[in-house]
């Protein structure tokens, strides 16, 4: 149970970047930024705003696990003064995660931000998977994440997505629910 609470823990700086990153695109915030990092390998979603404002906005996320690390002390996962280079390397690896699966998806015609309806269940498991690895690598970098909390957080994380990207959806900040 303590490992399943430290996964969640630390998921908290990832949903506070992925939802202010929501705002930032439906709001169109940032267009310089709208260019696709390669839209041949990746397609026209990935973008640098993505890239820039990701692992920013989980940086300001990490700060909101302060009062945690400060109570637990010498036991805290990350420690108060790596919370924002945390925030920072989760936020990155939640994007270089993605590029994986885009790079895949293209491959097979998939159209950019679709999800097709053979594999369906595949390819929504897969989109949330791969940012949850991309995020546990960052963390393991962190000598708090064992090998069994790394596990548990790939596995829990596409989850806590889906929930906030329900919700997102629901909130009229994304277009599709998955």
């Amino acid at each position: 149970m303590h490992e399943l609470l430290l996964v969640w823990y630390l998921q908290v700086p990832v949903v506070f970047g992925g939802v202010l990153h929501m705002l930032v695109v439906s709001r169109g915030w940032l267009p310089s930024l709208v260019v696709p990092v390669h839209r041949q390998l990746f397609g026209a979603n990935k973008t640098w705003r993505g890239f820039v404002v990701v692992p920013l906005l989980t940086a300001l996320g990490a700060l909101l696990l302060v009062p945690g690390e400060l109570l637990l002390g010498e036991n805290a996962p990350i420690g108060v003064a790596w919370l924002l280079p945390a925030g920072l390397l989760a936020g990155l690896g939640y994007m270089l995660g993605e590029l994986p699966n885009s790079f895949f998806k293209r491959r097979l015609g998939i159209a950019p931000g679709a999800t097709p309806d053979r594999g369906r269940a595949f390819f929504v498991l897969l989109d949330q998977l791969d940012s949850g690895i991309g995020v546990a690598l960052a963390y393991a970098l962190f000598p708090g994440l064992t090998l069994s909390a790394f596990l548990l957080f790939v596995l829990t994380f596409p989850l806590t997505a889906l929930g906030v990207k329900r919700l997102l959806y629901l909130a009229k900040l994304k277009a599709n629910p998955a």
